[in-house]
């Protein structure tokens, strides 16, 4: 899987963790009730500005809710594991993994923006439909725009804030369709994939006897005869394999040295392409394997994957290399001001006092197995 998508993922899931106390909230959709969506800065505070990007300020309001988004997620993931972050690191350490995470988001978020605006991309007319539609929905299960608004506050979230980050799990994907997708400026080339493929990793189907199928050698040597004598492999899979990732993925297995048991490796490395095994046993029974070649129609039609497999450069990679080069101005007193004691002070006078007491909590029972949020 590409990096970036594994980042994306673990952005929308650290968004639904701030969110998660919403009742009935959808946390994965920004819009405007106008028809539109975009990126409003959040320019104006009455407590500071943080830091700034490239120029951008960040507000200590919206600095001190990804502090507290963040404090929550890493304490949700331990959580999960049975721990807490005062069972795994010192408050100092957890508050440097906080301001880390938060910096980072906040650095790539304007590494993508300014991307959006270089290439002049735009969200597709049905993404900004989902979203709006989407939002809606979640106003009208809180019982109007009162109610999510209230529930907004709670969270110390405003509703430019909420619309600014969720309209990022949008832009994220786009730059990625259109930079490295199909013609994009950034898309890896055929030809490199195809030869990484071909020297990485190999391709095969099989068929699968398993042992519980009664004379399941006589079998196995059976459908090896036939494959070997031209039947069609397909066919004597739907006849006779036991493996139902040969019905979700037809087109066969991509597979390098460790991903397979070393049966299955051993016997296909042994093939020529084309070739067909006889009957080779392992722990799941039975295989009659037939290598295939990664032809140009196969690894178009899995581009994206193989290119995660062979880690070519990504929009992670981009968005690195620019936020690299980004000048960050901090605000170093307020900077060092926001912490786990002192966060829910820094954020929008209306959201509830309370958002961040768990964190203090946590430091003083490590013991205990909290899920409550971390700050």
């Amino acid at each position: 899987m590409p990096h970036f998508y594994k980042r994306l993922a673990a952005m929308v899931l650290m968004c639904a963790v701030s969110l998660c106390a919403v009742r009935g909230l959808p946390m994965i959709f920004p819009a405007s009730t106008i028809g539109v969506l975009h990126y409003t800065p959040v320019a104006s505070s009455d407590k500071g500005t943080v830091m700034t990007i490239d120029g951008n300020p960040i507000t200590a309001e919206e600095y001190a809710f990804y502090f507290i988004d963040y404090a929550n997620a890493w304490n949700n993931m331990l959580a999960s594991l049975g721990m807490n972050w005062a069972s795994v690191w010192s408050e100092e350490e957890f508050l440097e993994q906080v301001r880390g995470s938060v910096d980072e988001e906040l650095t790539s978020r304007q590494a993508a923006l300014g991307l959006i605006d270089q290439h002049n991309i735009h969200l597709t007319r049905a993404q900004i439909d989902e979203a709006l539609s989407m939002k809606q929905e979640a106003i009208d299960s809180l019982g109007g725009e009162e109610g999510f608004q209230e529930q907004l506050n709670n969270i110390g979230m405003s509703e430019t804030m909420f619309d600014n980050r969720l309209y990022c799990s949008y832009i994220y994907g786009r730059l990625n369709e259109v930079l490295f997708g199909d013609g994009g400026q950034y898309q890896t080339p055929l030809d490199q994939i195809s030869t990484y493929m071909q020297e990485n990793y190999l391709r095969a189907k099989h068929v699968l006897i398993s042992d519980e199928t009664e004379n399941a050698e006589a079998i196995a040597q059976e459908v090896a005869q036939r494959a070997q004598a031209g039947e069609s492999f397909d066919g004597l899979i739907m006849e006779y394999g036991e493996d139902p990732g040969m019905i979700s993925q037809p087109e066969g297995y991509a597979f390098k040295e460790g991903d397979m048991v070393d049966e299955f490796y051993q016997g296909t490395a042994a093939l020529a392409e084309g070739g067909i095994s006889d009957p080779i046993r392992s722990d799941f029974g039975w295989h009659i394997i037939q290598r295939l070649p990664f032809d140009e129609a196969y690894v178009k039609q899995n581009r994206a994957s193989f290119a995660g497999y062979m880690e070519a450069y990504s929009l992670d990679d981009l968005l690195s290399d620019r936020a690299a080069a980004m000048e960050v101005v901090r605000n170093d007193e307020l900077y060092q001001a926001i912490d786990l004691n002192t966060v829910q002070d820094y954020l929008p006078s209306t959201a509830a006092d309370d958002s961040a007491d768990a964190a203090t909590d946590e430091a003083e029972t490590p013991e205990t197995d909290e899920t409550e949020p971390a700050a």
